[in-house]
């Protein structure tokens, strides 16, 4: 992926609920550094998180209900 001038680094990606911003995940990602503006990092990150879930790097720990406010 990276070209003689570039190297990977590490990145560090957010993401969060459109609905509930208190929902989020963070994941680490190796990207072409320096940045480059014709690469989408969010792209690679997303890209990155559904391969950690599929290669089940990232797994379910807890499943609960959630106490209702309303």
């Amino acid at each position: 992926m990276p070209t003689n001038n570039e190297q990977l680094r590490w990145f560090r990606a957010t993401f969060t609920s459109a609905v509930n911003m208190d929902m989020q995940i963070t994941i680490e990602f190796q990207a072409p550094f320096p940045l480059d503006k014709r690469i989408d990092y969010s792209n690679l990150a997303l890209r990155s998180f559904v391969d950690l879930v599929s290669e089940q790097v990232i797994k379910i720990r807890d499943v609960e209900p959630i106490e209702m406010t309303h």
